[in-house]
């Protein structure tokens, strides 16, 4: 049986070698296919795995799962390069431990899901700024992000998970509130909203009132998720991993500012602890922390089912968007009633 199954993943992968061949150009950087570096390797098993799963569509025998709104899914092993992160009572610096789990989450995800995307921040020992890996999942048109840790403390006795989602005055980036200002004025160097320009109909304009409430609420919506996703994935590590449940919490992390999707920061356990510091470093505790992540990415999905059930549904392969501003289900029927309008329930 398992033979078969090697033989008919054969194309799929002479297939993904060729079009990695063909890909060459837009991977040339050190080590890029000759050298035959992680982003190769990686490129070349997702090929593969793209090919074999279109093959084996039509087998009764294989049965299939997909998510219903999540298709694309940014994991962020936190650190990396010249940021080791926080060494614990085993020696081994966080960076390796959190690219380890990263590697065995993104597979257990796409064993289960073959047509999810799943994209690292970084696949290999680099170092990468941490508004570089939020920007990539922005770029990725990513569905969530998930930015895998584990936790320090200066003392011995800190024990436990929590996972973190960012402050409310932190969701819109870069704002920061002025200080001995006047309230009253419209004056743009005060209030941050640039003047009408003379002429121009204020209403779209970028910086008029009703887009900036309009931004403001999905703002709000996204980072109503973010919250939703970090108390699913804080419910999932209450049934899987024994130890201290330290809650959900928000925080000022950079690597979640700016985000366009749920995100989230996942602290798994304490690497300073005497006994969770050593029970970090084995494949049982590493296989508990990835399927609480699997099954709080697919209760995750469920929850956003539910939410936007009346939504349409996202093209195959594309990933599931939210559509914020609906237009009413049934059109306009008396002489100046508004066509379109906000849907402040969502």
């Amino acid at each position: 049986m398992k033979s078969s199954r090697y033989a008919q993943n054969l194309p799929a992968l002479v297939v993904g070698f060729l079009c990695l061949l063909i890909a060459s150009p837009a991977l040339a950087h050190p080590g890029s296919l000759w050298g035959i570096d992680m982003t190769s390797v990686v490129t070349l098993r997702d090929q593969a795995r793209v090919v074999g799963h279109s093959q084996s569509d039509g087998d009764p025998d294989d049965e299939v799962h997909r998510l219903e709104r999540v298709r694309t899914i940014v994991i962020d092993p936190g650190h990396g390069g010249d940021n080791s992160g926080a060494t614990g009572v085993a020696g081994v610096p966080e960076k390796y431990l959190t690219l380890e789990l990263a590697y065995q989450l993104r597979e257990e995800l796409q064993e289960k899901y073959p047509d999810l995307r799943v994209i690292l921040t970084r696949y290999w020992d680099t170092t990468m700024e941490l508004s570089d890996r939020v920007h990539l999942a922005n770029l990725a048109n990513a569905d969530l992000f998930l930015s895998l840790h584990y936790n320090a403390a200066p003392h011995d006795r800190a024990i436990g998970f929590e996972t973190y989602f960012l402050r409310p005055q932190e969701v819109t980036p870069g704002q920061e509130e002025p200080q001995g200002l006047p309230v009253a004025t419209t004056d743009p160097t005060v209030t941050g909203v640039e003047a009408p320009i003379e002429g121009v109909a204020p209403f779209g304009h970028s910086g008029d009132v009703l887009t900036l409430i309009e931004q403001d609420l999905l703002l709000a919506h996204q980072h109503d998720l973010s919250g939703a996703l970090a108390e699913t994935v804080q419910d999932r590590f209450r049934h899987h991993i024994d130890s201290i449940d330290r809650g959900v919490k928000q925080a000022n992390f950079k690597v979640l500012r700016g985000a366009h999707m749920p995100a989230v920061v996942v602290e798994a356990g304490f690497v300073t602890h005497p006994e969770e510091g050593m029970e970090i470093l084995s494949a049982a505790h590493r296989s508990k922390v990835s399927q609480a992540l699997v099954e709080a990415v697919e209760a995750f999905d469920g929850e956003l089912a539910d939410r936007f059930q009346d939504s349409e549904p996202a093209d195959d392969g594309e990933p599931a968007q939210e559509d914020f501003n609906d237009l009413d289900d049934e059109p306009a029927t008396e002489p100046g009633e508004p066509i379109a309008k906000i849907d402040l329930r969502r």
